[in-house]
């Protein structure tokens, strides 16, 4: 429930209500950037175009109940024109924020292996991938923020899970 009133004060102009959403959003809208472009300058320079972009809209935003469909979608255009200009980025970088990830988690292998799966995926596959598991958004929210309907984000889920198990298939044969 705060969180509609904060929305409702930012549509009506107020910077520090703006700020508390982000503050509270910062850490998934990172994750969503991160697992689209696999580098930390690359996603902070994206969250801070989808910030720019949030603060500028918000008095369009008419529902403040669907914020976080709202600044999800921001970003996902962001990151992908941002993708698009910029190019995908050196893999290197992803592989050295997964090697300090390996000393906190155990399973970094089976992490590396899944997130190469994804970042293999069509994009419209890989945003409904992010979305639902890692994020762990209803299919219904899935479908507003990427803007298509329920059925094609379940179909979209299916395909990208069955083009995952056939990358990891194969992975694992070569091995």
């Amino acid at each position: 429930m705060e969180e509609i009133v904060l929305v409702k004060r930012a549509i009506k102009g107020d910077r520090e209500a703006f700020e508390n959403l982000i503050d509270m959003y910062s850490d998934r809208l990172y994750r969503e950037a991160y697992l689209k472009c696999k580098h930390e300058d690359d996603a902070k320079e994206i969250i801070h175009e989808t910030i720019y972009k949030a603060y500028r809209s918000i008095g369009t935003l008419r529902e403040p109940k669907y914020f976080k469909t709202w600044i999800s979608r921001i970003l996902i255009n962001v990151s992908n024109d941002y993708i698009s200009k910029v190019g995908m980025v050196d893999l290197q970088h992803a592989e050295e924020a997964f090697i300090k990830e390996a000393i906190i988690d155990d399973k970094i292998e089976i992490k590396i292996d899944l997130f190469n799966a994804i970042d293999e995926l069509e994009d419209k596959y890989k945003d409904a991938i992010i979305l639902r598991y890692i994020e762990d958004l209803k299919i219904e929210e899935v479908s507003k923020i990427l803007d298509r309907p329920i059925n094609t984000i379940k179909t979209h889920l299916r395909k990208a899970i069955r083009d995952m198990k056939n990358l990891l298939k194969e992975g694992y044969e070569n091995e």
